[in-house]
């Protein structure tokens, strides 16, 4: 009798494969990439970088470098179907948390962050 299982794994493994090569595009790390200037201070400027750091700008000058992780949990935040931005002064030997809010939902040229200290939302448009 023949075996049809090679028939299933076959197709089953090519799909597999086309959907991972589709979803390693579209993460929230490569949305969130780019430079963003605030809506609120338009001197202020963030810009995250892909391997993980971010760099402040205000009025053109660069502060220190940051490191950046995103997240579903942060530091006394626990999980929840939000993602965090960590935001690691190493200097400082400190880190900020901040609420990555409808990122999927709204425009893709808006951030809005917003800091889990004091709920305070913070909005950016991309600049390309």
């Amino acid at each position: 009798m023949r075996s049809y299982r090679p028939l299933i794994i076959i197709p089953l493994s090519i799909l597999l494969v086309i959907l991972m090569v589709v979803t390693s595009f579209v993460t929230p790390k490569n949305e969130i990439v780019g430079s963003w200037v605030s809506k609120e201070n338009p001197v202020h400027t963030i810009e995250f970088l892909q391997n993980g750091i971010a760099k402040s700008y205000s009025e053109n000058t660069e502060s220190k470098p940051y490191h950046y992780t995103l997240s579903t949990a942060c530091d006394k935040h626990g999980v929840s179907n939000s993602l965090f931005v960590k935001i690691i002064d190493d200097k400082a030997n400190s880190s900020k948390c901040y609420e990555l809010k409808d990122i999927k939902d709204q425009d893709d040229d808006v951030l809005l962050l917003v800091d889990m200290e004091n709920n305070e939302e913070y909005f950016y448009t991309k600049v390309y």
